[in-house]
C-alpha cells in the first residue's frame, strides 16, 4: 500500500487507536482497502451472504480465501470470471479483500 493511499484510507477512518502502527490501525486499512476493492467481486456475489447461485464469500477465514483466489490464480480451479479476476489481483489486494469479505458475517 502506498503511503499516501494509507495517508487517505486513515483519514476517512479517524482516529482508530492511538498508535498509529498498531495491529488494530493496520487491519482496519486493511479492511478498509479490500472494501474499495471489492466491486467487482460484489457485482456477483451477495453482500448479505446469500447463495444466489454463487456461493457467497463472506465470513470467510483469510487464509481460506487467498487460497481459493489462487487455485482460480493459477488455473486450478476453472471458471473464467475468476480466473481473470484472480489473475488481475495482487498478494495484497487478495490479503485485503479476504480481511473485509471476512469482517462481514451473513444478516440472517
Amino acid at each position: 500500500m502506498t503511503r499516501t493511499w494509507g495517508i487517505a484510507i486513515a483519514a476517512v477512518l479517524g482516529t482508530v487507536v492511538s498508535e498509529p502502527g498498531s495491529a488494530r490501525a493496520d487491519e482496519a486499512m486493511q479492511i478498509a482497502y479490500g472494501e474499495h476493492l471489492s466491486g467487482e467481486c460484489t457485482t456477483c456475489h451477495r453482500i448479505d451472504g446469500t447463495d444466489n447461485g454463487i456461493p457467497p464469500i463472506i465470513g470467510w477465514p483469510a487464509d481460506a480465501f487467498v487460497a481459493v483466489l489462487t487455485s482460480y490464480r493459477d488455473g486450478e480451479r476453472n471458471n473464467a470470471a475468476m480466473m481473470s479476476v484472480a489473475k488481475s489481483l495482487d498478494e495484497q489486494q487478495m490479503n485485503a479483500l479476504a480481511a473485509y469479505f471476512g469482517s462481514l458475517k451473513p444478516k440472517h
